[in-house]
């Protein structure tokens, strides 16, 4: 995989019609199967979007705005700390443990950046039947 790819932090799909965010959430909940990961709606005070599971810190975050689906590439760090020791964040050293012994070094390195583009373009080919 390529240094470009990896640093990729945004994917934009363009569709024929407007969908809303549930319309899409509604069709992503029928293909599962085709999805990397598991996601959910999720209401906030920035708006409401689809977040997937967050694996190596990184939490795809799905929006939509008229004939446009946005996927952001999101850090989401759940630390643990006690005192003025140094705070851990223990999910995220379970996930990259498992991916040194899985593949190495290096992937747990590039984990969480395949991870988001797993996710684009598992989510781009969704979307073909739908796309300009």
């Amino acid at each position: 995989m390529k240094i470009a790819e990896l640093t990729k932090t945004v994917e934009k799909i363009n569709l024929k019609e407007e969908m809303s965010l549930e319309e899409l959430n509604d069709f992503m909940m029928e293909n599962t199967e085709k999805l990397p990961a598991k996601f959910k709606l999720k209401k906030s005070i920035i708006g409401k979007a689809i977040l997937f599971d967050t694996n190596m810190q990184v939490e795809p975050r799905v929006t939509v705005k008229d004939k446009e689906i946005t996927i952001r590439y999101m850090e989401n760090s759940t630390s643990v700390g006690i005192g003025n020791a140094p705070s851990l964040d223990f999910k995220d050293l379970k996930q990259r443990a498992k991916a040194v012994k899985e593949g190495g070094f290096g992937k747990a390195v590039t984990g969480g950046p395949e991870y988001f583009i797993s996710i684009c373009d598992a989510m781009v080919e969704l979307l073909k039947p739908y796309t300009e």
